[in-house]
């Protein structure tokens, strides 16, 4: 793809709808793409394991099998309980090391705790208000520098 750049238009717009179309297709273009399984209702302690021994009970139940099907209830009965044992010795540790961090990340596990994510405002005003102010931060800063350059080659200068 040939990319106009900077000729794409006159006007601040177009120019940024150029460069984001264009961001786009290399994202389109280079980005792979993959489809994962989410199980949201599943429990911290519901393993990939578990989840196969689940979908071979529910096979051997829809087969009609009695036998098959005991078994593989009997199977993923023990593999959740080791399952959910494995976690709460976990959870355990996590509480007895007398770490906050863990501590809270425990708890974050057990509530099922997830922060709600920011919301952005379409505030143009704010934006500016921003811009202006990280600007002014920036050019104070190259002010320091440059004044405090001169100031180290002027003592240079003086000896």
């Amino acid at each position: 793809m040939e990319w106009a750049g900077p000729e794409a238009g006159n006007n601040l717009d177009e120019y940024t709808d150029t460069v984001i179309s264009f961001i786009s297709f290399c994202e389109e273009v280079c980005v792979p793409v993959r489809t994962r399984k989410i199980y949201n209702n599943d429990k911290p302690w519901f393993t990939a394991q578990l989840r196969r021994l689940r979908s071979e009970k529910e096979e051997a139940r829809r087969s009609g099998d009695k036998d098959r099907f005991k078994e593989a209830k009997y199977r993923f009965a023990k593999a959740a309980k080791e399952a959910k044992h494995r976690f709460s010795e976990k959870l355990q540790q996590q509480f007895s090391e007398g770490n906050p961090a863990s501590v809270w990340k425990g708890l974050k596990t057990i509530t099922n705790y997830k922060p709600k994510s920011p919301q952005t405002s379409d505030n143009l005003s704010l934006a500016n208000e921003l811009n202006e102010f990280y600007c002014l931060i920036a050019s104070s800063c190259c002010l320091q520098q440059n004044l405090q350059q001169g100031i180290n080659q002027a003592a240079k200068l003086e000896l």
